[in-house]
This record gives C-alpha cells, structure tokens and sequence, in this order.
C-alpha cells in the first residue's frame, strides 16, 4: 500500500509519497520486503508523476517501467499526452504480466495501479494534474494551479480522510447509519477549511510532508479500529518529496539516494 499526494496551489505543484513495499507470502502474511521503494517519479524537466496500487509488472518495479518509458517520447509533450502515453504504456506492460500468469488480471471495473501525473506544458503558466489508471488509456484531469486547486491524496487514504474530510467511510459500516447521514456527509460539513488559493509553495511542501508523515505514524502506532482490528503497516519508509514550478520547473526536495550502509563492528584490513 501506498499514500501518494499531490497539491496544486497557485505557485505550482506538489507530489510525494512514502516509500514501503509489501507483499503477502505464502503463510499469508503481510510482510515488507523494502522501505526504499521509488514511488515518485521526474518524467521530465517539467513534469512528474506518483504511483499507488501494484509495486511490480513483469518482475520490474514500476520505477524501472517509468525509466524505460522516459526514452521513448519526447520531452516536450504536454501534459496530457504525457498521461496518456504512459497509460498506454504501462498498459502493455501489465498486459503481458498478464499473459505471463504472473497474477490473475484484474476486474474490469478495477485497476492494478494508478498514477497522478502533472506538470506544467511548455510556454504555459498554468500547472495541470491528470490521474490515469492501468489498464486504462486515459487521463483524467484532477486539478489545476488556476481553478482548481487543492489536496489530492491516493492510495491508503483512510488516517487522511479522518483528519481532513472529518469521519472515516467505514461509519457506513455501524450499526443505526442511514442514508440520510450519509448524504449530509458527502456535502462535506466537517471538511477542514484550507485556503489553497493563498497558501505558498512552501507551505504546500509542509502540508504534503504532514499527510504522508502523520499517516506512517498512525498505522505505527494503531492495529486497525475497534470495528476492524489487525491492520498491517503497509506505508512507511522515507518521504520523497517534489515539486514543479512554472519557471523553475521539477525539483527535488526529498530524495532518498543510494548509499552504503554503516555495519558496525566490520573490521577491513589492506595491505599494499
């Protein structure tokens, strides 16, 4: 499982995600198997885009599917197009996944992953968000910079949806709900007031980090609810974090990189 967000606010746009990988094994048991999962990706100098759903098609992460799509089309795509064309893409891949028998597909009314994909279209001043989905070849406009801006957040979206939508859909779920309320809730009355109009890039940045950090922290500390107990932590990890600017365009802010790890206790003799 994933949280990936994007906010566009006037100044431009926002992307970031964790980085956790799981998966079930053969006791059936939610295991990770990485918290170094690249989920947020640059698919141009003005552009990006972030992943939920399944973490491999042919054996490949997703991440390694994206950079083997990078090469085959032009920088100066729009952003649309852009969504469109890595729909198709990862489409085919999913396709032969498929054929493969590497797993069952999945319902036609489902996806196996989605992305969020934005960014700026050159000579244009105004950021666009599309989602696309897979297997799928369309995209779907999400949000803008200039009319509609706001908070996008995908994937594991129930701790979120608690903090900003104000209730937890699985209220549906109790004993005594009726329609009535659940069409009051679906007009947004509890809906934390937040002025994207007038928030900076900055505070967009914070805001992004603050909804994929306070998610991690609450599966670390909580089994699932009451109602529902045992739930696997299943996002985690570090916190990329990107954004595009209209001038400026994709630039990293958090970006977990390659490293050797410090092994205590490792002792290595040279001679020369």
């Amino acid at each position: 499982m994933t949280i990936a967000i994007n906010i566009a606010v006037p100044e431009g746009l926002v992307f970031a995600a964790d980085s956790r990988q799981t998966y079930t094994n053969a006791r059936n048991d939610v295991r990770v198997s990485s918290d170094n999962a690249q989920k947020l990706f640059q698919l141009g100098p003005r552009h990006a885009a972030v992943t939920y759903g399944w973490a491999f098609l042919l054996n490949r992460n997703i991440h390694s599917h994206v950079q083997d799509f990078k090469t085959t089309v032009s920088p100066d795509l729009k952003t649309e197009d852009l969504a469109k064309a890595l729909a198709k893409y990862l489409t085919e891949q999913y396709k032969q996944h498929i054929e493969k028998e590497f797993d069952a597909p999945v319902d036609e009314k489902n996806y196996a992953l989605a992305l969020l994909v934005g960014g700026y279209d050159t000579g244009d001043k105004e950021g666009k968000v599309y989602e696309i989905y897979v297997p799928g070849d369309e995209a779907h406009l999400v949000q803008t910079t200039e009319n509609r801006v706001g908070a996008a957040w995908r994937g594991h979206t129930l701790v979120i949806g608690r903090l900003l939508k104000g209730f937890d859909p699985r209220l549906r779920d109790l004993e005594g709900f009726e329609e009535k309320l659940g069409k009051t809730m679906e007009s947004s009355p509890l809906d934390y007031l937040v002025d994207y109009w007038s928030m900076t890039l900055q505070d967009a940045i914070d805001l992004a980090t603050f909804l994929v950090h306070t998610t991690i922290e609450m599966q670390r500390f909580s089994d699932g609810i009451r109602n529902a107990p045992g739930m696997s932590a299943n996002c985690g990890g570090a916190i990329d974090v990107a954004v595009i600017e209209p001038e400026k365009g994709f630039a990293w802010m958090r970006h977990k990189a390659l490293r050797a790890s410090h092994a205590a206790g490792i002792v290595t003799n040279s001679e020369t």
